[in-house]
């Protein structure tokens, strides 16, 4: 037995032993390990074949030489000349849009002064049935014939207006829920409103690239124009729009910015039914803020609570991401304890009171919304005492449900302090009735009757592009909305101050950017608007969240909100000099502190791009010029990349005195121009319809006269340039003289008629009538460029399957397509391989239409800075294949660079599309011998070699095995990945994605995300009983003296009022938001009854695996960060020698095995040779480039969120807080209407003696 245990030992050893002998014999021969001589030959034959293949294939030189055969001149632009130029031009175009719409708002009161003093709401007016109901317009029985009630209307398709079938001289009617067409105040808005139809249509006669007009009026509805039936065509919305009275344009155009408090009564006497309702009206209050509003929402019960912790003892910016932060933590909210309004109250007035002292908060309005379901008193001793005699914080409150006991104390609460009551009995109400308290904060602006501030909206997701371009139909547009309140002049015989609505009108940023050519600002440039508040209007990063298609179906605006710091990312990376990367992000914070202020200057620093949805990165120095757009609160910034964005090439071609007809140039479809740039246009549809009727076209009058296409729009004004008597029309028409309201008589009450009268005339005559625009520059260099170009595929080498000749010394490459994309926007190509009729791939041209902005020309271009004589290579994202179906193609592109004078400039970049299958072959050929005369033991094809292509950001382009095509290196090998990190050949970036979309299905302050409160039956009976009792109560008689009988209370308790110092001027810049309230004010602030005991937001688990974007219901905005890779080429490059770099994981084995590894630079590519020996089993881990949410606090109280509450802002121009005489107005909302009739009386005495008699029975 012993014996059979030794054998068995022995043959142990022995095994051991050969295992070792191999392991040493194998590392023996790594003596050679990798031939590295090979590996740099292998690169340098491969780069310089796959150039030479290129720059033949492309005829770049042919192109660049053409360009320098013309007359050419490399220009320097002065990047402060050219904002200034740019910024005036977007002042025009702002310009013409803010004066349609003081017309809009003159002849609206104008017309209700006429309409209301001369005629009342006389119902039988032949005007009061002339209005549209949009949901009637053109509705038709079965049999043909118009449905008893609708109208019809003649309308058109119009790409301006959404591509909506309108009516260019009617407006129509839209209606929210809740509002009745024959209330008596609505007939009467639609009355006089329908003046205001012949202004709409002037005003796009004036100005054509006009949008949307509108009129919303109070009462409820919405005069749009022009006309169009609702809901659109092809939308899953119904009859009813979403109530516009609570968005931005609307409210934020109302009512001077503020500083709103919500007291929301949290106590165990809310029922649940109460408290979802209370929760309701808080949410709905809380949509009504905008960025100029600071906020926070308190609960009360026995303690005040904040809901959110970070926003404890503090007010904040009215963001939607604190606005959505304040809703997820008031979900959470436990129902406890008894109401201590005292505790709520005083809370909420030191808080008030500390940041109007400071300096803080929004320096304007202040007021306190509260919201309860009973209180037993009116609390006057507190109110006194925080807020008499001046009243600077005003109370509006909110009664859930019917408890008529406590309706008169709030009643008193809100009348006695310049507020508004309302009652809230259903989910309906809570929406509709919010509104009141932007009514009410109206009414000192509407009594001085002198300033209509004109308000600008965050953009929002509209409807469909108006775009020509192809894929416009399928793209919804970014929008802002411009708006001014209307006030009622009329003279009324008690005091009154009524806010009849708001007009506006849509500006699409598409129209914006028109103004801002791109071709301007060249190559990798671009330009962004930033508001007083330091976000952005628009940016080439900026992704809105989804809306879900809200606005299309509801009309309901979404509106984004990113700050500039959240866009612009400046490089931090750790390797880098620490006073650098401080560097970095202090010029960026100055220079957003500059936009703000607005002040003009210029900086210049390193930023981080990233390219192909966040998967690749690179490091750019911009050049940042800024300054303000005049009347308006925006700045312009205008960026240019410092190595090659200060000079542009000029070369244009004098179409007027060409010989040829320069149509010969434009033959054929194997071209298109950038679809969203401007060459020529009309600048109305008539102006084309007049061309169209002399030249002879029939146009339908069912469809917008318009262009099929770009390309035809272009070919068109080619042919009209070649005719006689041919003007540019270069200078954009200019905008009227500034509107200046002549509303300044002695008493402020009516402007005068002849102002109403001679506005339209005035403004109508100060424009010239030019029928169309052509950018001069753009549209000759266009020319340029298409003469360069022509005739490149009648004289190209390469024969009609993409195959080069054998005898030129170059291994087949099957290339697809070939192109050259300009700086003019021209892209052709030319197809090598006929494309299958049934591809279900798109043609090169339909992904690549706009050819400055993909990402083959932006990195080309930055590629001619590192190696000018170069291509890009890249390969569709995990594009692997079998062998057997291949349809991968490698996109190459190569910059072309104009020298004149000893400097360069980009005039464009050619390129290649070629089957993947045949550069591997060529790779593998290649790879696969040895160049030595020596010989080499080991190749590519031995198998223990791997050898990779990589690309400047880690993705494989050539692998042995097909399926790793356009994987990152690093899911492959992530131990060699980490290696080649670790020996500075590629550098690893964290990359910041502020605009991340994350899941908010689970709110983070509660693991249910619902709201807990207690089902308590007993408590329910208890506070029904009280509510009884107090309705008993109130049925005494000084009760009913004191009470009113109509809508309105008229108190006429005499209140000493002493002016409060409030200005209507804000102070300047330095005197901001952003100042930190004063830690001396903290005697004011009452804390004894404050308590924080909400849960804090639970701390974030990174998710593992791929991300999948929620659907937009559950979308929220979150922090994502990812680590990007970008190639050191200079590594590889040192002391002018391209010799291999070496490396080797060890200690990656038990065995103490090594695996080498050699990286050599492909010359002419972006891309390197990885040769990887595969003997020593070593482990391999796996990186990840996939996005992840910032692991710890999620939300407002995040570290970044929580310093970005401090950046500064600057405050709109005007504050009109305050009149003297408000104090007259009695109107503060609807007291009790239990008591109207004498029956109601009988049925409360009744109710309450049967109460009374089963309490005393029981």
């Amino acid at each position: 037995m012993e014996g059979k245990h030794l054998s068995w030992f022995v043959a142990i050893v022995l095994g051991v032993l050969i295992f070792k002998m191999h392991i040493y014999e194998a590392f023996g021969e790594q003596d050679e390990d990798i031939p590295h001589n090979e590996v740099r030959n292998w690169a340098l034959k491969f780069g310089v074949d796959l150039w030479e293949f290129g720059r033949q294939f492309t005829k770049m030189n042919e192109i660049k030489n053409r360009f320098k055969d013309n007359d050419i001149e490399v220009k320097r632009k002065d990047g402060i000349i050219l904002l200034r130029e740019l910024a005036a031009e977007v002042k025009n175009f702002m310009d013409f849009k803010r004066n349609a719409v003081m017309r809009l708002m003159d002849s609206a009161e104008q017309a209700a002064l006429s309409e209301l003093d001369g005629q009342g709401a006389n119902a039988e007016s032949p005007l009061s049935q002339q209005h549209y109901d949009a949901r009637r317009i053109n509705e038709y029985n079965a049999d043909g014939k118009l449905a008893d009630g609708a109208r019809h209307m003649d309308i058109r398709f119009m790409r301006r207006f959404e591509r909506l079938p309108v009516n260019l001289s009617l407006s129509s009617i839209l209606v929210p829920h809740g509002v009745d067409l024959d209330e008596a105040d609505v007939k009467s808005a639609l009355q006089w409103s329908a003046h205001l139809d012949p202004l709409f249509q002037n005003n796009l006669e004036q100005d054509p690239a006009l949008s949307w007009q509108y009129f919303g009026s109070s009462s409820g509805f919405l005069r749009r124009f022009p006309g169009t039936a609702w809901p659109p065509e092809g939308s899953k919305g119904s009859k009813l729009i979403h109530d516009f009275r609570t968005h931005n344009w609307f409210v934020q155009a109302a009512s001077s910015p503020k500083d709103i408090m919500i007291l929301l009564d949290a106590s165990s006497s809310m029922s649940e039914k109460s408290f979802d309702l209370a929760m309701a009206t808080a949410f709905n209050i809380l949509d009504t803020l905008g960025e100029d509003d600071y906020v926070n929402l308190i609960t009360f019960s026995e303690v005040v609570k904040s809901p959110v912790p970070c926003f404890k003892d503090r007010m904040v910016r009215a963001t939607p991401d604190n606005v959505q932060e304040i809703k997820s933590a008031v979900k959470a909210i436990k129902l406890q304890d008894t109401a201590n309004f005292t505790a709520g109250l005083e809370y909420a007035f030191s808080l008030l009171h500390k940041y109007n002292q400071s300096g803080a908060g929004s320096q304007c309005n202040q007021a306190i919304m509260l919201i309860t379901e009973s209180t037993s008193e009116s609390h006057k001793e507190i109110i006194k005492q925080y807020n008499w005699p001046h009243m600077p914080v005003r109370i509006f409150t909110y009664l859930i449900g019917k408890d008529s006991g406590s309706r008169s104390n709030l009643h008193e609460m809100a009348c006695s302090n310049k507020g508004f009551f309302v009652q809230i009995n259903d989910y309906e109400e809570a929406r509709r009735k919010v509104i009141d308290y932007a009514l009410v904060m109206a009414r000192p602006m509407i009594m001085y009757q002198a300033d209509h501030p004109v308000h600008w909206s965050p953009v929002f997701l509209a409807g469909k592009s108006g775009g020509l371009g192809r894929d416009s139909e399928y793209q919804r547009r970014l929008v802002t909305t411009v708006s001014t309140p209307v006030f009622d002049r009329r003279n009324h015989s008690v005091r009154v101050a009524n806010l009849l609505g708001v007009v506006g009108t849509d500006v699409p940023i598409e129209e914006i950017r028109k103004v801002i050519p791109q071709h301007k600002l060249g190559p990798n440039g671009y330009s962004f608007i930033v508001d007083n508040n330091g976000r952005v209007l628009y940016h080439p990063d900026l992704r809105p969240l989804s809306d879900g298609n809200q606005y299309i179906d509801q009309l309901k605006p979404k509106y984004a909100s990113v700050d500039v710091t959240e866009l612009e990312l400046p490089e931090t990376e750790v390797g880098n000099d620490h006073e650098v990367v401080e560097m970095n992000k202090n010029l960026l914070n100055e220079m957003r502190g500059d936009m703000i202020r607005p002040k003009e200057g210029e900086t210049e620093f390193t930023v981080l791009n990233h390219y192909d949805d966040a998967k690749r990165v690179s490091t750019r120095t911009h050049r940042y010029f800024y300054g303000p757009i005049e009347d308006t609160p925006f700045t312009l910034a205008i960026v240019l990349p410092e190595k090659y964005g200060s000079h542009e090439l000029v070369s244009q071609q004098e179409i007027r005195h060409s010989r040829n007809n320069i149509t010969e140039y434009f033959k054929g479809d194997n071209w298109r121009v950038h679809p969203d740039w401007v060459y020529c246009e009309y600048n109305s549809v008539s102006d084309l319809e007049k061309e169209r009727e002399n030249s002879g076209e029939y146009s339908s009058r069912d469809q917008e006269p318009s262009f099929g296409s770009p390309e035809e729009q272009v070919l068109h004004f080619l042919s009209r340039a070649g005719r006689p008597g041919w003007k540019w029309m270069s200078v954009r028409p200019k905008s009227p003289q500034p509107h200046h309201s002549l509303h300044s008589g002695s008493n402020g009450n009516s402007p005068s008629s002849s102002h109403y009268g001679s506005q339209h005339l005035n403004a109508q005559s100060s424009r010239k009538a030019e029928p169309y625009y052509c950018d001069r520059t753009l549209f000759q260099s266009l020319v340029r460029d298409a003469m360069v170009t022509d005739g490149l595929d009648r004289n190209t080498t390469s024969t009609s399957n993409g195959k080069e000749d054998k005898q030129q010394g170059y291994q087949k490459f099957v290339v697809a397509t070939s192109f050259v994309a300009t700086r003019s926007g021209l892209l052709r190509w030319i197809d090598h391989i006929k494309r299958a009729e049934d591809s279900p791939e798109p043609h090169f041209s339909e992904d690549n239409v706009r050819a400055m902005d993909t990402s083959w020309y932006k990195r080309a271009i930055d590629q001619h800075t590192v190696e000018p004589d170069s291509f890009v290579y890249s390969v569709p994202f995990g594009s692997g294949y079998a062998i057997k179906s291949n349809a991968t193609l490698v996109t190459a592109s190569h910059a072309i660079f104009v020298e004149h004078r000893g400097h360069k400039a980009p005039a464009g970049v050619v390129g290649l599309q070629f089957q993947h299958d045949s550069l591997a072959k060529h790779f593998i050929n290649i790879t696969s011998a040895c160049t030595g005369v020596t010989g080499c033991k080991r190749t590519c094809a031995s198998d223990n070699l791997d050898c990779y292509v990589l690309d400047n950001s880690g993705f494989v382009i050539i692998s042995e095995e097909m399926e790793h095509t356009g994987k990152f290196f690093g899911q492959i090998d992530g131990t060699i990945m980490d290696s080649l990190v670790q020996d500075r050949i590629y550098k690893r970036v964290t990359v910041n994605d502020y605009q991340g979309i994350c899941s908010d299905s689970d709110n983070p302050y509660t693991a249910a995300g619902g709201i807990l409160k207690p089902n308590r039956m007993g408590s329910w009976f208890l506070q029904h009983l009280v509510a009884l009792s107090a309705a008993w109560i109130s049925l005494l008689p000084a009760s009913l003296r004191a009470w009113p009988q109509d809508e309105y209370t008229y108190e006429n308790e005499d209140v000493v009022f002493v002016e409060n110092n409030y200005s209507d001027e804000y102070e300047p810049f330095e005197n901001d938001y952003n100042l930190p309230v004063d830690q001396e004010m903290d005697e004011f602030f009452t804390t004894a009854d404050v308590e924080y005991t909400t849960p804090p937001p639970k701390q974030h688990k990174p998710h593992a695996g791929p991300r999948f974007a929620p659907d937009p219901q559950n979308a929220r905005r979150c922090d994502l960060r990812t680590d990007l890779y970008m190639l050191q080429p200079e590594r590889l490059n040192q002391g002018g020698q391209n010799n291999p770099l070496k490396g080797k994981l060890t200690n990656c084995h038990v065995s103490g095995c090594e695996r080498p590894f050699s990286v050599q630079k492909i010359p002419h590519s972006n891309l390197i040779l990885l040769v990887v020996d595969t003997l020593c089993p070593c482990g391999s881990k796996q990186l990840d480039i996939e996005p992840m949410e910032e692991a710890g606090v999620v939300g407002a109280c995040s570290t970044r969120r929580q310093s970005q509450e401090q950046e500064s802002r600057r405050r709109p121009k005007k504050c009109i807080n305050y009149h003297p005489e408000e104090i007259e107005i009695q109107q503060c909302g609807r007291g009790s209407t239990l008591l109207k009739t004498s029956a109601t009386v009988i049925v409360g005495h009744l109710l309450m003696v049967i109460v009374t008699f089963v309490l005393t029975n029981a």
